[in-house]
């Protein structure tokens, strides 16, 4: 079984920067993705607090700023533990070993059910709804990314934003940009409810920490020697931000390449 210097999981902007920062140090990281690369940043309308593009940008036109690694796998991770010193990682395809890891695998939805509508037509993403047209849209979620999502479909759809409160936790930013945009209505206090005459659902009531593939050993004691981090998304919680994502990364690799230094040379 062939071993890896370094194995990146998630191709989102965590990932990224990861990879791209152990590219100084002439490491090249084998990446795993299991969609394509991006992440969330791809359903994003418009990112205004990432430094250098004040007047923002689409998290699609950012995400192509980042660059791909050089070595992208597409699978997915089914499981890795450790061996020793060695991470044992199984995929869709096949299984490998690596000297160290880093995690970046992002969150996964929070399902719901709407009332007279099937699971199957609820999507929980917008990145390929965006550039459809005509109909109507209906976002359940009160926060950021509900916003978000709106905007994003506001170029193709009438939107409506359906909300258990008033929207007093979004970004007043972003809650004021929303509120120029005539094809968006807000509806504060609108649920629960019976019925839903749009064409389309969108849900956006949260999300969880995608580590399912991770032994539970693994993740309950991390090894402290430098050969395990996670960053971005998986490990920040309500701080899902590009930026600190990007830094989640950076670090996390500037760390993996200390640890292959001392392990790899003994200095």
């Amino acid at each position: 079984m062939r071993i890896e210097r370094v194995v990146i999981i998630g191709a989102g902007p965590a990932g990224l920067a990861a990879a791209g920062q152990l590219k100084l140090y002439g490491i090249q990281p084998l990446v795993y993705e299991c969609d394509e690369p991006g992440g969330l940043l791809l359903n994003a309308c418009s990112v205004v607090n990432y430094p250098g593009v004040p007047e923002g940008i689409s998290g699609s036109e950012l995400i192509r700023l980042f660059g791909l690694p050089a070595r992208l796998l597409f699978s997915e991770v089914t499981g890795i533990c450790r061996k020793e010193k060695l991470y044992l990682i199984h995929s869709g395809n096949g299984a490998l070993c690596s000297r160290s890891v880093i995690i970046a695998s992002g969150t996964v939805p929070l399902k719901i059910a709407i009332p007279g509508v099937a699971g199957d037509r609820i999507h929980y993403e917008v990145k390929k709804l965006a550039s459809s047209s005509g109909g109507s849209a209906a976002v359940i979620g009160g926060g950021d990314a509900a916003l978000d999502y709106a905007m994003s479909l506001s170029c193709g759809y009438t939107v409506s934003v359906y909300a258990r409160g008033d929207f007093s936790k979004v970004v007043p930013h972003l809650l004021e940009k929303v509120r120029k945009i005539s094809r968006v209505t807000l509806h504060p206090g609108s649920l629960p409810r019976d019925s839903f005459t749009e064409d389309i659902f969108i849900a956006a009531v949260g999300r969880t920490a995608r580590v399912d593939f991770i032994s539970e050993k693994l993740l309950s004691s991390p090894p402290a020697d430098g050969s395990f981090h996670m960053c971005g998304d998986c490990r920040n919680g309500i701080y899902r931000q590009t930026a600190i994502a990007v830094g989640n990364g950076v670090e996390a690799a500037i760390r993996t390449a200390g640890y292959l230094k001392k392990v790899e040379t003994g200095k």
